[in-house]
């Protein structure tokens, strides 16, 4: 009896190890032998007539055995391979699914860290700040030809600092030093940031209008964006506080995620900026509107010839002269993913994406230097943008058009103090259009080239009607913007490191309303003015 039970667990054992395909049938043979060797312990069947069954079985088997090795040299060993493919897929997936669970958790259960970036959590997930920050080293070189600014202001007006008759400028500065605090209270729907910069001014004019801080303007922190947000529901949010105004995609994009060392002259003068109000977003997978009710925008259009006056940026509730204004921006999506237009570059591998956005604002009120007897007439201020990007996974294209339209009841020239007021005068309607166009291709994983170019005209019809400060007629002599830009980046480690190095040059004389002195472009009375820039960037 001994030895028939340790035949038939053998021929058990050998039933097991036989291919998928014909376990079936000898499992049911299995159950079969393992029924008669219970009979046989009960006594029913006899020893030799159990010899005789186990017989029949093992012949049985060695024949399904020869069925099996005849379909192995006829299939090879394809059906082994899929199952075991089927098997390793099933072991990764299982690992994977465990893998993000933990992750999971870990990230609840973790209240302080790094994750793309520094932040603190309450325990409950209901509280989140993160902190991150900027710096910008650079290096700018400027050339006018035979330092002739062309523009002829008094010397005793801060205006005056960009009647700069200097042929050649260089030296290091820091564009753009930030901090930035970020997060969620009570819960995710009700977000916030706070983010400053540490300014990189000249000391300030004695007695400047209005009266401020009259010490140096190096390294004093003012806020560029202070703001809470609402989401209201998975498509709808608001937004209250200080903001980049919905406007030009160039300004929307941050400083550290644009293409070139600085945005171009175009958009610092064509673009609205920050102002202080409330915002509405509504957004889905393809298109998304926002709508924003505000102090205005930050005049620029002209530099320091003020068609409109609006500086909302950090001004009190009574200080900027502004009725009301409206700003609004729609963009499609028709290819990608939003966080893709959050930076001007394409890097390699990433997918196909497309957008294209339109944008209006509109602005009415009257500067007010608090003196009731100075009369001011109304300005308004009508602008329109267009843009479309294309980002192609290691090259990107971008090409925007912007338009102003003033009529200036009560222009002036910036720089008057409390001992000079400004004088206000009405130059009328007058327009200014400018045009952009740039395109980028990695000639290696992080390394890429880049180009732009601008062409930009100013109209002012009346500016000579302003007479207090002489010279300011001189600031707009009826040449075309048109500036060429090319440059390199080297990626050292994504946004967050990067090297960028560009070159300009000016194909007309700058004039004085186009002055961007802080990038490097000053008026300048002949053309072919030459601007090198050079800059490291850490973001974190």
């Amino acid at each position: 009896m001994p030895m028939n039970h340790q035949k038939t667990r053998a021929t058990i054992r050998r039933i097991a190890r036989t291919p998928r395909p014909l376990l079936t049938p000898l499992m049911l043979a299995a159950l079969g032998i393992a029924g008669v060797a219970r009979a046989q312990d009960s006594g029913a069947p006899s020893a030799q007539e159990l010899m005789q069954r186990i017989e029949k079985l093992e012949a049985s088997n060695r024949a399904l055995a020869g069925e099996v090795q005849t379909l192995r040299a006829e299939e090879g060993a394809q059906w082994l391979s899929e199952e075991r493919a089927a098997e390793i897929r099933s072991i990764v997936s299982d690992t994977l699914a465990d893998s993000s669970t933990r992750t999971s958790l870990q990230s609840v259960g973790t209240t302080a860290g790094w994750n793309d970036g520094f932040f603190l959590q309450s325990a409950d997930g209901r509280f989140r700040l993160e902190i991150g920050g900027l710096l910008q080293m650079r290096y700018v070189y400027s050339y006018i030809p035979d330092g002739v600014s062309g523009v002829n202001l008094p010397a005793g007006t801060a205006s005056a600092a960009i009647a700069d008759n200097v042929e050649t400028r260089s030296g290091f500065d820091l564009p753009d030093t930030q901090l930035d605090f970020k997060g969620y209270a009570f819960g995710p729907n009700f977000q916030y940031r706070i983010r400053g910069v540490f300014s990189n001014q000249d000391e300030a004019v004695v007695g400047q209008n209005p009266f401020g801080n009259l010490g140096s303007g190096s390294g004093a922190f003012r806020v560029l964006d202070a703001y809470v947000r609402a989401e209201l529901s998975d498509e709808f949010s608001v937004r209250v506080g200080q903001f980049k105004l919905p406007f030009a995609r160039e300004q929307l994009v941050d400083e550290q995620y644009q293409l070139a060392v600085d945005r171009s002259v175009i958009v610092d003068h064509l673009g609205l900026g920050r102002s202080q109000g409330v915002e509405g977003t509504w957004s889905s997978d393809n298109a998304r509107a926002m709508l924003a009710f505000s102090n205005g925008g930050t005049d620029n259009v002209y530099g320091i010839l003020k068609a409109v006056g609006s500086e909302p940026m950090g001004s009190n509730y009574g200080s900027d002269g502004v009725d009301w204004a409206v700003t609004g921006r729609f963009e499609w999506k028709f290819a990608g993913q939003w966080k893709q237009f959050n930076s001007m570059t394409s890097p390699p591998g990433d997918e196909y994406a497309m957008l294209v956005g339109i944008a209006a604002h509109a602005q009415d009120g009257d500067p007010d230097n608090g003196n009731n007897t100075t009369t001011t007439q109304p300005n308004t201020w009508y602008a329109f943008t267009g843009d479309v990007s294309v980002m192609l996974g290691g090259a990107s294209l971008f090409a925007s058009f912007s338009y102003s339209n003033t009529n200036s009841g009560s222009a002036f020239v910036a720089g008057s103090n409390n001992f000079n007021p400004p004088a206000y005068f009405d130059i009328g309607k007058s327009e200014c259009w400018g045009v952009v166009t740039q395109a980028s291709y990695y000639i290696a994983p992080k390394w890429e080239v880049f180009g732009r170019m601008e062409i930009g005209n100013a109209s002012v019809p009346n500016i000579g009607n302003i007479s207090n400060p002489t010279g300011t007629s001189s600031l707009e002599n009826g040449n075309m913007l048109t500036i060429t830009t090319i440059g390199l980046n080297w990626y050292i480690d994504g946004q967050d490191l990067k090297w960028s190095s560009d070159f300009g040059f000016a194909w007309d004389s700058v004039d004085g309303v186009w002055y961007d002195g802080a990038n490097g472009w000053r008026a300048a009375a002949d053309q072919s003015e030459i601007v090198f820039r050079s800059q490291l960037q850490l973001a974190f």
